[in-house]
């Protein structure tokens, strides 16, 4: 990508291997999901998983090197394949 073009407020950092996270939906304790990181910043990440997420929907990181926060929330879904999604993730302050 072209520096110049790039309108990202935070640099994204994309990870060339799966990097496994744990992750609960909704804010209290609950059922522990698995996906992968595809990519993070400090404002979000990208996540893969066979669970479909509602938009605004609270997600609970568990805790993982890459990620410095752990409340995050829905911005968008996308089906890649059947049942394979790739989440879009903002950090919630």
């Amino acid at each position: 990508m072209f520096p110049a073009l790039e309108k990202r407020k935070f640099i994204r950092h994309d990870f060339v291997v799966r990097v496994p996270i744990k992750y609960i939906i909704g804010p209290s304790e609950g059922e522990i999901h698995e996906g992968f990181l595809a990519n993070a910043c400090s404002s979000g990440l990208c996540l893969f998983t066979y669970n479909y997420l509602d938009i605004g929907e609270e997600i609970v990181l568990k805790k993982n090197i890459y990620i410095p926060f752990q409340r995050t929330k829905v911005k968008w879904t996308e089906e890649v394949n059947n049942n394979w999604y790739a989440i879009g993730l903002i950090c919630k302050s």
